[in-house]
């Protein structure tokens, strides 16, 4: 059993190793996309269970991940490219079709840990919180967006109920330079959403699904996945295999809607079509292998806490 923590560093631990070797159904010799390299363990991982000659191209947004993994995928010259960019571009930025892709839809370890990039509030950080360079800083987004879209997103992305009202401090506090840094605005947070935060009956601090929210927003996350998702059988080969991870529930919504889109499960099937028994369905381009997402098990969520939310599906393309 390949564990986790053989492919982990101090910028970041993967999630899943083993089940995503298993669903990718790895090879020896086979062509792979990571297209979100992260901290690049799921690469070594596939290169190493695809050794001597497979090859791994791997994406990612965030030049930090690029000059970590370079350094950590030395011995493997020859055998991975590293390709910087979104993958919600990734047919634009690859060439030909793979024997399997993996995509991991969460934040790496080192952008939570690392204060100077503003995605936590639990050290004090500037308003940053972007995944790359192609994104705008969250003080420049905070200076430009509008209340409305604002509170839409805080809605929308951290199931805020009090999105307007919050979204109507932000824009206020920020306009008289109070909020500065990661903490003023969790203490912000706490002031406008009190103890309830999103949802009543968590414990959560009040500020955990304003911070998602405002990431996913500024990052355009969830379009971009669904972009990915919709592009699986432009990048996999015929029986080749497809694997998404999320972390949470509106990142699984997408990759569950997708895979049954992908699947021909989702039409509208015309209600005069179906009583003359002429309805049309959709080609099938995927076989879905995982009905139910696979998660981590109790052994490598005590090892790595944050795995304890990472949902795990898997197609293969027709």
């Amino acid at each position: 059993m390949v564990s986790n923590l053989t492919y982990s560093s101090e910028y970041h631990t993967p999630v899943l190793v083993a089940e995503v070797l298993e669903y990718l159904a790895v090879k020896p010799g086979g062509r792979y996309l990571d297209a979100t390299l992260g901290g690049g363990g799921h690469t070594q991982a596939i290169l190493d269970l695809s050794a001597p000659t497979g090859q791994v191209v791997s994406i990612d947004r965030d030049p930090e991940a690029h000059e970590q993994a370079r350094q950590r995928l030395s011995g493997y010259q020859g055998r991975f490219e590293l390709v910087l960019g979104n993958y919600r571009d990734a047919p634009d930025l690859v060439e030909g079709k793979f024997d399997g892709m993996l995509l991991d839809a969460g934040v790496s370890s080192h952008q939570l840990d690392e204060a100077a990039r503003g995605f936590s509030f639990r050290e004090e950080g500037p308003l940053d919180m972007r995944m790359g360079p192609d994104a705008p800083r969250l003080d420049e987004w905070l200076g430009v967006v509008e209340e409305e879209e604002l509170a839409n997103a805080l809605f929308h992305y951290g199931e805020i109920k009090a999105s307007r009202r919050l979204a109507a401090a932000i824009k206020m506090d920020f306009a008289a330079g109070k909020l500065k840094t990661t903490q003023d605005l969790a203490q912000m947070c706490q002031r406008v959403l009190g103890g309830s935060g999103a949802r009543r009956k968590t414990q959560i601090h009040p500020a955990t699904l304003v911070f998602q929210a405002l990431r996913i927003a500024l990052n355009d996350e969830l379009r971009g996945l669904e972009r990915a998702v919709a592009s699986i059988p432009e990048l996999v080969k015929p029986g080749g295999r497809a694997v998404l991870i999320s972390f949470h529930s509106l990142e699984d919504r997408i990759v569950k809607q997708g895979f049954k889109e992908l699947a021909g499960e989702n039409e509208e099937v015309d209600p005069v079509l179906r009583k003359l028994g002429m309805e049309k369905s959709k080609p099938e381009k995927v076989k879905i292998l995982t009905r139910r997402p696979v998660e981590a098990g109790p052994d490598e969520v005590a090892a790595n806490p944050r795995s304890r939310s990472a949902k795990l599906r898997a197609v293969e393309v027709l």
